[in-house]
């Protein structure tokens, strides 16, 4: 029994030694994937998207890292994540030979009370034997309005609504649902920037209106509050249960006149009206990149002048069950590239169906000087209950379908399925410049000085149409 202790100490310190001699020894240097973590800006308190760095080990040995963290400790906004231990600091950490680790770093900013823009600097710090090396970690931060589900409604105790104005001297971010309340008027003034956090939007209520008033030069920006680069196209960031901006049946009077709306699931849903006025009048207006729809109208009230509504998971445009719709100088475009899409850009629809009944209301849906194209064969669905009215046209429009447009009660002067011209020996779209950028017509585009002359004779942007007007919300302007 002694003997085969002895012989199991010796088996032990020989492998002892042979596995000291497989771990570097001396002053070793690490590599990294970059010198610098940088964070774009993050708001205060919401904290960041996480960030990597990747740390290689250049040798024939195991690398033993002693120590890594951050330069401020325990005080640092920067904290860690090294095989699933957090904080601002991992102790004893080990690289295989020509292996490497990922240190993944978040941070969040405090808030200054300052209007500016902040910078946060520190060092992450890796210790080794006999070396230290340092990363440098960046981040912009911005502090901001916040608004955790708030209702706008009877400041004064008077028992009415009343008037209230976002700020604009620093960003605005919505936690969760707020709403405007009973008789209020929510103003949001140019240049505004509004930020909404996931699963988060507006509700307009009872007799209350929303008034979104842009200015060309300085729109108001309504998008996600994650403002790295990673998120800057990327749909689906806000609005969930009720989509973003939800306009309710008795909503009064809303109107948005130069405003991005973008990023989110569905960008506005304007519900059955009790009155033959509008419930939404919208201009010189983009709304882009919804992981669902741009604008559902239920039963709505929707007049839409130099609109653009694109690149969205679903129909751009839904206008379901019934309502009264006028549209001119529009342009809708669908070049969605996230899942693979089936529904049309536009949907026109006069009835919906629950528990075995449908029901079905009037429509009316006018369609002038009007864009509405994507990579579909049919994009637009007419989709019709004719047990009631259902009066719709299409007058001086771009439109792109696989069924004809012949019958005159509810199409005159179409240019349909435009095909692609030749430029320089390519294909080019036949509308549109670059669409990877925004829906402005191309020198050679099929929607150029075909369109109808209106009293709506300023484009999106402020350009002047001439006496034979291009169809969609951009004029073409010459470079």
């Amino acid at each position: 029994m002694r003997k085969a202790l002895l012989l199991f100490i010796a088996f032990a310190a020989v492998f002892s030694a042979c596995r000291r001699d497989r771990v570097f020894e001396g002053k070793a240097t690490l590599e990294f994937s970059s010198d610098t973590v940088f964070f774009d800006t993050v708001f205060t308190t919401i904290g960041s998207i996480t960030e990597r760095i990747k740390v290689y080990n250049p040798y024939d040995k195991t690398l033993e890292i002693n120590h890594i963290y951050v330069e401020n400790g325990a005080g640092s906004n920067f904290k860690l994540n090294v095989d699933g231990v957090k904080g601002q600091e991992v102790r004893d950490v080990q690289i295989a030979p020509f292996d490497s680790i990922f240190v993944f770093v978040e941070v969040t900013v405090d808030p200054n009370g300052g209007n500016t823009p902040m910078i946060l600097e520190e060092d992450l710090v890796f210790v080794t034997d006999q070396n230290t090396q340092q990363v440098k970690m960046v981040a912009w931060g911005q502090d901001a309005y916040f608004y955790p589900s708030i209702s706008f409604g009877d400041a004064n105790g008077d028992g009415f609504g009343d008037p209230w104005e976002l700020p604009t001297d620093k960003p605005i971010v919505f936690y969760g649902y707020s709403i405007v309340d009973t008789g209020a008027v929510l103003t949001i003034p140019c240049g505004a920037q509004v930020h909404f956090h996931a699963n988060s939007g507006l509700i307009v209520g009872h007799q209350a209106s929303l008034q979104i008033i842009g200015c060309q030069e300085d729109p108001v920006v309504i998008q996600g509050d994650r403002l790295e680069d990673f998120f800057e196209e990327g749909a689906g960031q806000w609005g969930q249960l009720y989509g973003g901006i939800y306009l309710t049946q008795t909503s009064i009077d809303n109107y948005i006149n130069h405003a991005i709306i973008k990023n989110g699931t569905v960008g506005i849903i304007v519900d059955s009206n009790t009155n033959e006025n509008p419930t939404l009048t919208i201009e010189n207006t983009q709304i882009l990149n919804m992981s669902y729809s741009g604008i559902i109208g239920q039963d709505a009230r929707i007049e839409g002048n130099n609109l653009v509504v694109a690149n969205c998971g679903d129909h751009a445009v839904a206008l379901r069950y019934g309502g009264r719709y006028d549209f001119n100088h529009c342009t809708f475009a669908n070049y969605w590239s996230g899942n693979p899409r089936s529904r049309s850009v536009l949907l026109v629809n006069n009835y919906f169906e629950v528990g075995g009944k449908t029901y079905v209301r009037d429509l009316v849906a006018n369609f002038e000087n009007t864009i509405v194209y994507g990579n579909l064969d049919e994009e637009v669905n007419i989709d019709m209950d004719d047990s009631e009215a259902f009066d719709y046209f299409f007058d001086h429009c771009v439109l792109k379908r696989d069924t004809t447009v012949d019958d005159p009660l509810y199409f005159s002067s179409i240019v349909l399925n435009p095909t692609s011209p030749i430029v320089d020996g390519q294909q080019v779209d036949p509308l549109f410049k670059d669409v990877s950028e925004d829906f402005k017509l191309s020198e050679v585009s099929r929607a150029k000085d075909v369109g109808k002359v209106t009293a709506l004779m300023i484009d999106i942007e402020g350009n002047a149409r001439d006496a034979s007007p291009d169809i969609g919300a951009y004029e073409y302007v010459p470079e």
